[in-house]
């Protein structure tokens, strides 16, 4: 069966989802589990063969090879210095389009076929440098035409496809991720979505901090005199990663290993003052359009979950966001559907191989400068575990180059 496939790609997970077309009509997205999760983490591990681990099999390594183990790679893209793994050097947007060539064979497998379109999103404020690099990459990494759009615009065509808007209606997308939390100003046009405002803070109200802090929390109730060792530290704070997606549905949650029980209010009082900072953000960068024509508020990423952040966001805005019953997976969605935009704004049936448009063309962007130029970088090939399936491509990250150690004639 033919189908599209969306991907989120995030600083701490990724995510992907997938529209099926059965020969007549295609159905609604579907978020599609990884790697025994409904996302991979964002992180790989190259060994000293080149072959390629993502998600927890590249995590397994972290303690054994850490100088193998690549994390934080999407937000460096652009960034002259490379990632150093081992000898060998790889500049972020290989990294990045490796992990996107893994997941699309991960979904191949389960589909039985290469998609016929990939859409992948980027962070909102990426300009035409980024995109590009990112852009050539992943066609070294054998996915050229891959289709690449900013995280709250994805949102925007996921909420779209449910809710419905109309042309000049203003919506403002907040985005907590693990990383950091975004908040984007869009306004629909006949085409697609207009951004208008735009703004980001790294920490406050991001999944991470929210983790930090509930595991000193923890800490604190054991009476540790000093911290435990890494490797148990690891365990704990995965734990209360686990507690507070728990606490997302549930109004407590047990942490077995520490011996610990935190309830949800426990959690609120933690987390208040970070999310009461991210809403603001989110509150100042709205105010780019009158409150009035504000149509829509949207909530995504894992951490727009906590219930806590629709309270914090009604409050701000005066409004229930949006309904979205999984939030983590509307920018995934919303990729897959961006594919086939012009669904819902043409009569006519839309078959795969239709071109849509989803951000008004206007101006065209200004010439950039070129980037100073990058120091001489020895990319060697990344090969990602074999697939199970045949497929009709290979996904190399980059050409193949000699040895670092060679470079210097060592």
């Amino acid at each position: 069966m033919r189908y599209v496939l969306g991907i989120e790609l995030g600083g701490t997970r990724s995510k992907a989802a997938v529209l099926r077309y059965d020969g007549e009509s295609w159905g609604d997205p579907q978020a599609v589990p990884l790697d025994g999760t409904p996302w991979v983490e964002s992180v790989l591990h190259v060994s000293r063969e080149g072959t390629v681990l993502a998600g927890r099999a590249a995590l397994q390594w972290a303690g054994a090879e850490p100088e193998r183990v690549a994390r934080g790679f999407l937000r460096r893209v652009g960034d002259e210095t490379p990632f150093v793994l081992g000898t060998h050097c790889y500049p972020a947007e290989v990294l990045t389009a490796v992990l996107v060539g893994w997941i699309a064979d991960r979904v191949a497998e389960a589909e039985r076929d290469e998609a016929t379109r990939v859409a992948v999103t980027h962070p909102a404020g990426w300009g035409a440098h980024r995109r590009g690099l990112l852009g050539e990459a992943l066609h070294e990494a054998g996915l050229p035409g891959v289709l690449l759009l900013p995280s709250p615009v994805a949102v925007a065509e996921n909420h779209l496809a449910r809710h419905g808007a109309e042309p000049g209606d203003a919506l403002v997308v907040c985005r907590f991720g693990g990383e950091q939390v975004e908040a984007t100003v869009l306004r629909r046009t006949p085409t697609g979505f207009e951004p208008l405002a735009h703004g980001e803070q790294v920490g406050p109200g991001a999944g991470t901090e929210l983790d930090d802090l509930l595991t000193a929390h923890v800490l604190a109730r054991l009476a540790r005199e000093e911290p435990p060792p890494d490797a148990a530290m690891a365990g704990l704070r995965a734990a209360c990663t686990g507690a507070k997606e728990q606490l997302s549905v549930g109004t407590e949650a047990d942490l077995p290993t520490a011996g610990v029980r935190v309830t949800r209010p426990e959690f609120d009082a933690l987390a208040r003052p970070a999310l009461t900072e991210a809403v603001a953000l989110a509150r100042r960068t709205a105010g780019a359009v009158p409150a009035g024509e504000l149509s829509a508020v949207l909530l995504a990423g894992g951490t727009a979950r906590v219930p806590l952040v629709t309270e914090l966001v009604e409050s701000a805005f005066g409004r229930a966001p949006a309904a979205e019953a999984d939030p983590a997976s509307a920018a995934a969605r919303g990729a897959a559907l961006a594919t086939l935009a012009a669904l819902s704004r043409t009569a006519g049936p839309v078959h795969p191989t239709d071109q849509v448009a989803l951000v008004p063309a206007g101006d065209p962007e200004p010439e950039l400068e070129p980037p100073p130029p990058r120091p001489p970088v020895e990319i060697t090939p990344l090969e990602p575990p074999r697939p199970r399936l045949p497929t009709r491509r290979r996904n190399r990250a980059a050409a193949k180059a000699e040895p670092a150690e060679q470079k210097d004639g060592s």
